[in-house]
């Protein structure tokens, strides 16, 4: 798989340039190549197919612009109210979701992926795929 043998060992917690509009909990796409070592990610887009496919979470940001991104395996404690067990998807906004979003307009597409399956109400394993099914209205 080209991630693999780009990005090096899925497991791995890698530092990242982001924005200011990333936040802890975005799952997110690689915009482009590494730039000074570090790889350049922005907020997955489920409604944009150039926007995906999620590859992994911001565990933490040290600034508004340098975060930190677990790619595969469990996260620490930065989410709540999860069902332990239950699979989640890819959200509307590029967090994590009970449901794949759901076209509401005519027209209106979104790319389903399954990002992680809970292991506690704050915590999840994850398991990004590359499989994408589009959804239409």
């Amino acid at each position: 798989m080209a991630i693999i043998g780009r990005f090096g060992r899925l497991g791995a917690i890698r530092s990242a340039r982001c924005t200011v509009a990333e936040s802890v909990g975005d799952f997110v796409y690689i915009l482009d190549e590494p730039l000074n070592g570090l790889d350049q990610v922005r907020k997955a887009d489920p409604a944009d197919y150039n926007k995906l496919p999620a590859v992994g979470v911001i565990i933490s940001k040290q600034s508004s612009d340098f975060c930190r991104v677990q790619w595969d395996g469990e996260t620490p404690p930065i989410f709540s109210g999860l069902s332990p067990g239950e699979i989640y998807f890819l959200g509307a906004d590029s967090s994590i979701a009970e449901r794949p979003p759901k076209p509401s307009a005519p027209g209106e597409e979104f790319f389903v992926q399954t990002v992680a399956v809970a292991t506690a109400e704050d915590k999840v394993y994850i398991q990004t795929e590359n499989n994408l099914t589009k959804r239409h209205h």
